[in-house]
């Protein structure tokens, strides 16, 4: 299985005035692992967009500070594009969407137990598909 390298860089809140709920944008780049450091990395790294959104109905069910929500929203996006990665469906821009139909009343993880996105590193294996293109 080809092994993906995905590299975040600074979340910056994103929502528009008068939403009903909170988006943030987690830049990232992806290269295959095997490239990372070599002379070819830069022509074979591509960028991407990672946007969660999260209605404003969980935010006080969840009771989370800002810089914990965030870690929360990036590690529920993480895993969401790690999954796109997996399948070979990951489109330079993915979004999800955080409701209470996606997530029940508490939060789904611990913040102190979620890095920060900035510098963040993640290596991801892509399934191989089988058959003819």
């Amino acid at each position: 299985m080809p092994l993906k390298r995905l590299t975040f860089s600074r979340d910056t809140e994103v929502t528009n005035p008068g939403d009903d709920s909170r988006s943030f944008l987690f830049p990232f780049s992806m290269v295959a692992a095997d490239l990372a450091g070599a002379p070819e990395e830069a022509q074979a790294t591509t960028k991407h967009r990672l946007i969660v959104t999260v209605a404003n109905n969980r935010l006080p069910a969840w009771h989370l500070a800002d810089p914990d929500l965030v870690k929360v929203l990036f590690e529920i996006g993480r895993r969401a594009v790690a999954e796109k990665v997996k399948t070979g469906k990951l489109t330079p821009e993915h979004r999800e969407v955080v409701s209470c139909a996606s997530h029940s009343r508490d939060c789904p993880y611990d913040p102190s137990r979620i890095r920060e996105s900035e510098g963040a590193i993640f290596k991801v294996d892509e399934e191989r598909r089988m058959g003819f293109k």
